[in-house]
Order: C-alpha cells, then sequence, then structure tokens
C-alpha cells in the first residue's frame, strides 16, 4: 500500500525539578507526556526526566512489538506502560498511532486531542476528570489535510481552543508551532507540563510502481496488434516491433541489458520464412520480451522492498535518537549526547550496507553529519592552547612563584594569603612585605586547604576532621569551629577547599563536598564524561554561575555548574603539570601555573 505523509512539529515547555513534559514520535506512533510530583515527594534529581524516558520507552517497545496493530491491542500496550507511573505522580498522557489511513487516539489521565478538517476544529477525545490509570480510546479514518493536535493538559489550560483554530488556519506544522510557543514560554503562568504535537496529515498518491503497471498495461495491450503492422525485413536482425516494445514505458530501463542479448544472437534472415511464420517468430520474440520484464521488474520489486526494509531498521531509529537528543539539550547535556552517541553507532554501522552514491546512502550521510555536529556541541570538550603570559596578570599566583615553599594560596579584594612554615601570611596586591598573621602555633599540623571569606581565615584540618575558623577583630584572630556539633566528615583525603557562602572541598579521589552554616548539603557531580584523576584545586566565589576544578591526571579544567551538573572542560597540554589557578568568569579566563610560568586559557 502506498506511503501516506504526516509532517509535524513538537511543542515543549521549560522543566522544573517537580514538573516535566516531552513530545515525542517513533514512525507513525506519536505521544505527549507530562509527569508532576508534589515538591517535598522529590528525592532524585533529574527523576522526573528519567522516569519519562522509561515510560516512552517502555510505550515503543510495546507498540513495535504488536503482530497486530488495532484499537484493542495499542490499548493494551498503552496499559501495560501505564504500570511504569508511580501513584504518587500525575501525568497527562496522550497518544496516537497511525495505521494506513485509520487513526488510533488514546489518553491516559487528562488531556486532549483535536482535528481540523475542511477549516472545522472539532475535539475526537478528551478527558478533564478521571483515573490516572484508566485509558480512554478513539478511532477513526483520516482524510486528507486533516490536521491533528495532541495537548497535554497544561497545554490546554494555556491554549485556548479558539486560538488553536486561527493558528492551524492553512500553514505548516512549523510554522504552526513558531506561533504557539511563544504563548507557552511567555506565559506569566507557564507550566512546564505543557506539550504539544501537531501533525499534517496527506493522505496516499499513486506509487511510481502502480503507475508504471498502468503504463506496462497499455503498452501490452498496443503490442498485441503490433505484429499485424509490422513490415517485412530483410536484414536478419530482431523484428522492430519487438526492440520498439523493450524500448518503450515500463521496459525503457531494459534496453541496454536486451540489446547486449540480441546482439549475441545470430537471427536467420527473414526472407527464409513465410509470412505467417514470420508472424509467429515476432509474437514469440514480444512474448519473450515481457516475460523478461516482468522477471526484471520481480526481482527489481523485491530489492527495493529488501532495501527499504533494511533502511528502515536503520534510519528511522537513528532519526528518533537525534531527535531525542535534541529534546534532551536543555534538560541534560550528558543524556542527550549519549542520545547522539547512539544515533551516531546505528548510522556508521547501517551505511556501508548500501550502495555508493544510492538514495538511502546519501539521507544517512547527511544525517550523519547532523549527528556529528550535534555530538560536537554537547560534549562540552575543548581542546586549547594556552598562552604564556607575565606573572603581574596574577597576583594570587605570582605570589606562589615569589614565596618558595607555598602550600595554599587564596585571596580577597586587597591580599593575598598563604601557608608555609612561616604560618599563615598576608601580602597586599598593591605591594610591600608580607606579614604573618597566624603562628604556626595556631594552626594544625596537616593542613587541606586554605579560604578568605569576609576578612575570617579558615584552614582545613585533615586529621582533626574539622575547619578551623579564624575570626578577624581589632587585635588579630580568634578560633572557632565551623562544623556544627556532631558533624565530624573524614577529611584526610582532602586537598583544596574554596568559598563562596559555603565551603566546598575538593577531595584527592575526585569527589567534592559542599557544607552550609556547618552542615552538609546534599551534592553530587552528574553528566562528566570521565572521573578526575589527581584532581589539585577548586575554585568559585560568591559573584561566580560555576565551579572550576583542576584536574592535572586529566590535563583539563572541568566546568560545573554548582548544582554539579556537567558543563564543560578545557583541555590543554600544559596543565599535566599544573599546581594552581585563578578564574576570571566574567572575564572569561583562566590563569594557571606550570612549571613556573603563568600561562592564560580563555574560556568560551
Amino acid at each position: 500500500m502506498p506511503e501516506t505523509n504526516v509532517t509535524f512539529a513538537k511543542i515543549v515547555a521549560n522543566p522544573t525539578p517537580y514538573s516535566w513534559s516531552q513530545a515525542y514520535n517513533a514512525g507513525k506512533l506519536f505521544a505527549v507526556l507530562s509527569l508532576e510530583r508534589n515538591e517535598e515527594e522529590l528525592e532524585e534529581k533529574d527523576a522526573l526526566n528519567l522516569l519519562g524516558k522509561e515510560i516512552l520507552d517502555n510505550l515503543e517497545q510495546e507498540f513495535f512489538t504488536l503482530e497486530t496493530k488495532d484499537l484493542d491491542s495499542i490499548k493494551n500496550a498503552v496499559l501495560v506502560t501505564s504500570k511504569k507511573i508511580p501513584e504518587d505522580v500525575f501525568c497527562s498522557f496522550v497518544i496516537c498511532a497511525l495505521v494506513d489511513n485509520l487513526l488510533y487516539a488514546f489518553i491516559l489521565g487528562k488531556g486532549k486531542i483535536d482535528v481540523k478538517r475542511e477549516g472545522k476544529l472539532g475535539t475526537i477525545l478528551q478527558v478533564e476528570e478521571g483515573l490516572p490509570s484508566s485509558v480512554k480510546a478513539a478511532s477513526g479514518f483520516l482524510q486528507d489535510g486533516d490536521v491533528i493536535v495532541l495537548q497535554t493538559q497544561q497545554f490546554t489550560q494555556i491554549i485556548a481552543s479558539e486560538v488553536l483554530a486561527a493558528s492551524l488556519d492553512s500553514q505548516p506544522p512549523s510554522e504552526i508551532a513558531e506561533i504557539l510557543a511563544p504563548k507557552i514560554h511567555g506565559n506569566e503562568k507557564e507550566q512546564s507540563g505543557a506539550a504539544a504535537i501537531i501533525l499534517a496529515y496527506k493522505g496516499p498518491e499513486k506509487s511510481a510502481e502502480a503507475e508504471e503497471e498502468v503504463k506496462s498495461g497499455v503498452i501490452e495491450k498496443e503490442a498485441a496488434i503490433l505484429p499485424e503492422e509490422v513490415t517485412e525485413e530483410e536484414t536478419g536482425e530482431i523484428p522492430q516491433a519487438a526492440v520498439a516494445i523493450a524500448s518503450s514505458g515500463v521496459f525503457s530501463k531494459l534496453g541496454g541489458f536486451l540489446s547486449s542479448i540480441f546482439e549475441r544472437i545470430k537471427f536467420p534472415k527473414m526472407e527464409a520464412f513465410s509470412h505467417s511464420k514470420k508472424l509467429l517468430l515476432t509474437v514469440a520474440v514480444i512474448i519473450a520480451v515481457i516475460f523478461a520484464a516482468s522477471i526484471f521488474l520481480a526481482i527489481k520489486k523485491q530489492n527495493d522492498e529488501k532495501t527499504l526494509a533494511l533502511f528502515n531498521q536503520v534510519y528511522p531509529p537513528a532519526q528518533k535518537k537525534y531527535d531525542e537528543g535534541q529534546n534532551l539539550l536543555s534538560l541534560n547535556q550528558n543524556l542527550a549526547h549519549d542520545s547522539f552517541t547512539a544515533s551516531q553507532k546505528m548510522l556508521e554501522d547501517g551505511k556501508a550496507k548500501f550502495p555508493p552514491k544510492s538514495k538511502e546512502e546519501q539521507q544517512i550521510l547527511a544525517l550523519l553529519q547532523k549527528v556529528n555536529q550535534a555530538l560536537s556541541a554537547s560534549s562540552g570538550v575543548n581542546l586549547v592552547k594556552a598562552q604564556s603570559v607575565e606573572n603581574s596578570v596574577s597576583s594570587i599566583l605570582s605570589a606562589e612563584i615569589k614565596n618558595s615553599g607555598v602550600s595554599y594560596v587564596t585571596q580577597d579584594d586587597k591580599n593575598v594569603y598563604f601557608a608555609d612554615s612561616s604560618g599563615i601570611s598576608s601580602q597586599s596586591k598593591s605591594g610591600g612585605n608580607a606579614k604573618v598573621i597566624i603562628k604556626p602555633s595556631d594552626l594544625p599540623k596537616n593542613i587541606g586547604g586554605l579560604g578568605i571569606y569576609y576578612g575570617n581565615v579558615y584552614i582545613l584540618d585533615k586529621d582533626g576532621k574539622q575547619i578551623n575558623k579564624f575570626i578577624q577583630t581589632s587585635s588579630g584572630f580568634g578560633q572557632a569551629n565551623y562544623f556544627a556539633s556532631g558533624v565530624s566528615p573524614d577529611l584526610s583525603g582532602a586537598v583544596s577547599i574554596t568559598i563562596d557562602g559555603s565551603i566546598w572541598i575538593l577531595f584527592k579521589d575526585g569527589t567534592i563536598e559542599k557544607f552550609t552554616k556547618g552542615k552538609a548539603d546534599a551534592f553530587s557531580v552528574s553528566g562528566l564524561d570521565k572521573g578526575f584523576s589527581n584532581p589539585l584545586r577548586i575554585y568559585t566565589t560568591v559573584d561566580f554561575s560555576n565551579v572550576y576544578i583542576l584536574d592535572q591526571g586529566n590535563s583539563r579544567i572541568v566546568v560545573l555548574d554548582k548544582n554539579g551538573t556537567y558543563k564543560a572542560q578545557y583541555q590543554a597540554d600544559i596543565l599535566k603539570n599544573a599546581s594552581d589557578f585563578e578564574v576570571l568568569e566574567g572575564s572569561k579566563k583562566v590563569y594557571t601555573l606550570s612549571s613556573g610560568k603563568i600561562y592564560q586559557i580563555n574560556l568560551k
């Protein structure tokens, strides 16, 4: 049966930790899904995102393993999928499947499906109240030009029916989405569960093969009377009627093939035959040509079907993974990168299965180029060249160069502070000699980090499971414990601290812990392509949006946001010997101290 043509566009609102939505498609299966959970019930970062991906993957698996796709079988697949949804999660799950020119529609929870036909907008299925575990279903025949809109409950609350109807006025789905998307993202009460898919249906047309079959029928009918009109030829060549048939209509592709055969056949002189025998010979040749053509077409059709089946095993799944990655980019860059990688592997494995320069290979190569570009953009890996600069560009690193034996260094707006055998010293950035502000006798023996915040000095005691807070007074520094009573973390592996109101501790195994007002915060790193190897320093300030880690073992500087999500990394050869660094986030620069010299790395 000829394939129908469906074009579509998606609209998805921005997610929050407590509300998430997605618009999904695979082949002729389409769905919009929104999930919501109460704030106090949310336990895991990206929990709704991961749950939604699992639900959609399960629906796809159930749907595409159905031997017969009808209303009952697809509804059962939706019911099986619904078991993946926890009771404490509120969902709006709207699904449709196109089987030839039949539309099967389903709603789990709440939602709506509208169809615009011949200028009129109507609702074919809507659930406003009902049990989240029940599935409502409907089906019907589509007509050429129908526009179908799948909407989550939150989408319907923002986009009124009259607004939707006006937007659907004789425009392709992409333009409709451009009109409606700002109303979703620009709404003062934007609901993160708002999502929709707009589908434009075009009915089946006669395939090229069907048209050629019609032509073939006409030619054969004409061929039946051709022998009576053929004049006698005494050239000893194949009768011209047969050549005419072989070179016309559906047989034009056989011309070269048949000509090569005819050239090898030595036909007797036509003068040796009577008129009736000439006629019979002509008919026999025509029948032979038609028979050969039918075999050729049958083999070609079989090969085309095999090629299409193979193409459908490679291209649509790869396209789906690519689209999935694009949808995940703003939600989770690491998951997006995984989807692009999966798509790349499918295409790389599949491209050699098609003839060079075939339309299938060209389509695969075009998608592969897009996937490779997306992978490059989503990886966040930047190979950079560090430039040697004057020591004066960084006061903090310059102090390390001038004062040998420094173990840790930090700074505020006016001074640089460093730890060495003399204790903790302060040196003005405007010049002058360093002066000791905290004596060695007041310091822990095994220091694991040094920080300054609003004039107070913080020193990590690796043995004492404590951070000593030296409070600045008019007569010097008074001492207090930072960690609250009962809080005694293992600090033996600490290598660096940085302070932005909270204290961030970097450990030699790559672990990062965050404490606020003496108590531990929930924090973990997500999305990093490979773990830290010999990390040395961690850096941020109260004005920074990100946290920066000098990862010497991997010759890189890693950028995380303050929720722990991976943002980017900068790799340079000189970082394998780096001992410290300073970040100027506003200026997009990093200064690093490597082998006694200061180098500059530019951030993007």
